[in-house]
């Protein structure tokens, strides 16, 4: 058998397009993404602080490349002694519509301080006797994401996770606001649930 030119052509774009769709990434019509994530970090400056933390997210798919999202967490700060539950929304986009890519993630919102232990005692990581209400997180990072199957896989990024709090401020010897912020590794599974 004998193949021509156009039919051997037609049969490479064909494997082409179909080569093409199995490198794609997430299915916006397949569901959100979904993200639980833990993060191990150290203390960056001279306010900061070592912390370990535990992520839930749930975004949306805008298009193949961009979800926005809530999220919910917990983290556990060891200088300052205190435990603090972040609320916030998450957005992520990735720089490639394939299985493997790098993307930026930002996380924004409040977080409820709790279980503080060192607290009013004027020493540095020491944290105001007033309550502290409801202060602002932030989480820039970046990293990548790998896809196991379509709709699984891991993700890995450095973080800086800031937490403002009112802090024993040593050179002026008084409470002050104070960002504490943590640069650290996350490490994750993401899935997409059909319809969910």
């Amino acid at each position: 058998m004998i193949m021509n030119k156009q039919t051997i052509i037609t049969i490479l774009f064909a494997l082409v397009a179909v080569a093409g769709q199995g490198q794609s990434s997430f299915d916006v019509e397949e569901g959100c993404l979904n993200v639980i994530d833990v993060t191990l970090a150290q203390g960056v400056g001279e306010y900061g602080d070592k912390c370990i933390s535990a992520n839930y997210l749930h975004e949306k798919f805008i298009n193949e490349r961009f979800s926005i999202g809530p999220g919910i967490g917990y983290s556990h700060h060891n200088n300052y002694n205190f435990s603090a539950i972040p609320v916030f929304l998450s957005t992520h986009y990735f720089f490639l519509d394939k299985r493997f890519s790098p993307f930026v993630n930002l996380r924004v919102g409040l977080f409820a301080l709790f279980n503080a232990k060192n607290v009013g005692t004027n020493e540095k990581y020491s944290i105001s006797k007033e309550k502290q209400g409801l202060s602002l997180f932030m989480s820039p990072s970046v990293g990548v994401k790998m896809h196991i199957t379509p709709n699984i896989g891991i993700m890995a990024s450095i973080c800086d996770d800031a937490y403002l709090v009112d802090a024993f401020d040593t050179n002026k010897n008084d409470y002050r606001n104070k960002l504490i912020n943590s640069l650290g590794i996350n490490v994750g599974i993401f899935f997409q649930i059909k319809g969910w």
